[in-house]
């Protein structure tokens, strides 16, 4: 009996076997040329795409797939009026087997390197999502995010990004020379050199930037413990120039970021729109911060923070994985100027201020950035060693401590306890923009219901006004010239007192212009002008004396406003203010929504002068050009009396919150008394 590989049977398939494997192993070293019609009708039908692959084609897939191709070009969909999604020339591709077996629905491609000698793609979006990085995919199969890229190299690239969701409208160019010949003259630093350039505009703003990498190969790496590669870079940004320095790795993968960042600019507002976060507008900055990026994650240490003339600092964590990005961390200041915040309230900018164009409002009316509260959650803690109120104020504000809290478009500064000039602030202001949720910042006409709500809770203890008011420095020129005493402030005592307002509104000048609520003040064991006081009382002779002889100060027996609110228009219940020499009621009205003054200030002189004047003085005009006259019938007593008469029950009311002072002066329920007499009929004063 023959041996059984002798049969004709056995024989033969023998014979094949080793046929097919011998064509087999021609066409793997060939690399299968004649399937590169075949592999792009398939990528077709199966992208629902055009494909085209350029010779020279070559395919092995021993051990893996290897492919390569002296062009691959990928339509974009047809909704996109573009040449192609991809373009490409001279690429290599590989794939590990075990990462395609493993592949769930939903994962991202895993790429084990791509080589590419010039590449082309336009990145684009449409406002309703529709990209041109969306394939077609089974409707029950959850949609893939980006390849992920083990090794990328790519020597000349240029790609188009058009996204109308971030509003971004971008160029750019990147090259990488990793993977070139090194030589001697030529080492291996020189040769790992990557650079990224990019032009166009982000959120409507001019964009520029650069960015220079040790290779860009290992920043796509996702290997465990990669290492991280020395990258330096600059955007400029609508005025904005940021400057980095540091490491960088898994680019297209966690984004593991360490460096410092420096960063000036106009605003900061400008710097929040460039990151995608919510920043104040400011006076111009400049800040430094030690910068560290781990997933979603961003640790931020800003050790200085110059904006405007003040000196800040803080330590921060943006974390991006909740469902809305939540910032925590605190502020710190050496000193703030308060003015450098002013743009947040819609005041004019440096390049504003300039402008020859005639004022028309006093309050400003630009429309402050509320939408943006919704884009993130926060939690800061603020101390600040010294807070500038401005240039009336000799004493600041020293310290301040209060906790921002912003929660789905909720912001408050709560917690409020500062302290100036012997006494105290505290309180709470808040704003309620939720509803302006997925609205543009520059919207003209809100529904009722969407308009953003303001509230104010604020209470200030014994505040010494001779330590907080600044003399100018002019009146401290004049008085050196003419060799006369230190002038002393218009106004001192114990400033005491509470404020509760509401209001609505997107600028400054709707919220002014909506106000509800009271304010109340109390001055106690003080003094005024003496000059004031007798113009008030429009004493000629004394005024005269006075601008001659000097302004000496008059004891202030008692000082009390309480001013109700209501739809903007603030009215004074109560505006006494009395000393031993005059007494000066008032009323009237104060119109913040259309900046009109109409206020009437009757005074009654408590001396006896040939030349007093007792008509009542009529403060009245806008804010920007006030007028003020004189009745021109003098009715000033039964003018006083009138007054006298309204103030009785709110004063009454009051008085249990009006500090006595120090009992050395007559009190406020003793005025009270007096007026009480002056104003009923039949009754005379006893003075």
């Amino acid at each position: 009996m023959p041996p059984l590989f002798s049969r004709p049977l056995f024989r033969t398939f023998w014979i094949t076997l080793l046929l097919l494997l011998i064509a087999l192993g021609a066409c793997e070293l060939a690399g299968w040329p004649f399937l590169r019609a075949p592999a792009q009708q398939f990528l077709s039908e199966k992208l629902e795409r055009k494909i085209i692959i350029t010779a020279p084609f070559e395919l092995h897939l021993l051990g893996g797939i290897y492919l390569r191709a002296g062009g691959l070009n990928i339509s974009a969909p047809d909704a996109f009026k573009v040449p192609h999604f991809v373009d490409v020339k001279e690429a290599e591709l590989r794939l590990r087997y075990r990462d395609l077996l493993k592949l769930q629905p939903g994962d991202a491609y895993r790429i084990k390197s791509l080589r590419v000698e010039e590449i082309d793609a336009r990145v684009l979006r449409n406002r309703d999502g529709v990209s041109t990085w969306q394939f077609k995919q089974d409707d029950q199969e959850p949609p893939r995010p980006f390849p992920i890229f083990e090794n990328l190299v790519i020597h000349n690239g240029t790609a188009v990004v058009r996204d109308a969701l971030s509003e971004a409208d971008l160029d750019l160019r990147f090259n990488t020379q990793e993977g070139t010949e090194q030589t001697a003259s030529k080492p291996a630093s020189a040769a790992m050199q990557s650079n990224v350039e990019i032009e166009g505009k982000l959120h409507k703003e001019a964009l520029r930037g650069h960015l220079a990498t040790s290779g860009f190969l290992p920043i796509a790496s996702l290997k465990e413990n990669n290492d991280t590669v020395r990258s330096k870079g600059w955007v400029e940004y609508g005025g904005l120039r940021a400057d980095f320095d540091g490491q960088v790795a898994d680019a297209l993968g966690e984004q593991s970021i360490k460096g410092t960042l420096t960063v000036k600019g106009p605003s900061l507002s400008l710097f929040g729109n460039l990151v995608s976060t919510v920043l104040p507008t400011t006076a111009p900055f400049t800040l430094t911060t030690r910068l560290q990026k781990e997933g979603g994650l961003w640790l931020a240490d800003v050790t200085s923070a110059h904006i405007g003339s003040s000196d800040l600092s803080g330590k921060f964590k943006y974390d991006l994985r909740p469902t809305t990005p939540l910032l925590t961390g605190d502020i710190r200041g050496k000193r703030f100027v308060l003015a450098d915040l002013g743009p947040a309230f819609g005041t004019a900018s440096e390049a504003e201020a300039g402008d020859n164009a005639p004022r028309t409002r006093a309050i400003p009316d630009k429309p402050l950035n509320l939408p943006a509260l919704n884009k993130m959650d926060a939690r800061i803690s603020i101390l600040m060693d010294y807070v500038d109120l401005g240039s009336a104020f000799q004493r600041p504000i020293a310290p301040l401590k209060a906790t921002l809290q912003l929660e789905k478009g909720k912001l408050g500064l709560a917690d409020i306890d500062a302290s100036t000039a012997d006494g105290s602030l505290s309180g709470m202001i808040s704003v309620d923009a939720s509803k302006l949720n997925g609205l543009e910042a520059d919207v003209k006409k809100l529904p009722p219901e969407a308009i953003p709500v303001w509230r104010a809770e604020l209470a200030w203890k014994n505040i010494d006004l001779y330590k907080w008011l600044k003399i100018s420095q002019t009146q401290r020129e004049n008085a050196k010239k003419e060799n006369k005493p230190e002038p002393q402030p218009y106004l001192t005592g114990r400033l005491n007192g509470k404020a509760k307002l509401d209001g609505k509104g997107q600028t400054t000048a709707e919220l002014l212009g909506s106000l509800d609520g009271n304010v109340f003040m109390t001055v106690r064991d003080g003094s005024v002008s003496h000059l004031i006081v007798e113009a008030l009382g429009l004493d000629i002779a004394q005024a005269l004396g006075v601008m001659i002889q000097g302004d000496s100060p008059v004891p202030l027996q008692c000082a009390v406003i309480d001013m109700q609110a209501t739809h903007g228009i603030l009215s004074p219940r109560v505006g006494l203010m009395d000393t031993p020499v005059t007494r000066v009621l008032t009323d009237g009205h104060i119109d913040m929504g259309k900046e009109q003054l109409d206020l009437r200030l009757v005074a009654k002189p408590k001396n006896v002068s040939p030349l007093t004047v007792r008509s009542p003085i009529h403060v009245q005009g806008s804010f920007l050009q006030p007028e003020v006259s004189i009745e021109k019938t003098p009715i000033a007593l039964r003018v006083i009396g009138g007054i006298a008469l309204g103030l009785i029950n709110p004063l009454a009311a009051i008085l249990p919150f009006v500090d006595p002072g120090n009992g050395k002066q007559a009190s406020c329920a003793e005025v009270l008394q007096q007026l009480k007499q002056e104003a009923t009929p039949g009754k005379t004063s006893s003075r």
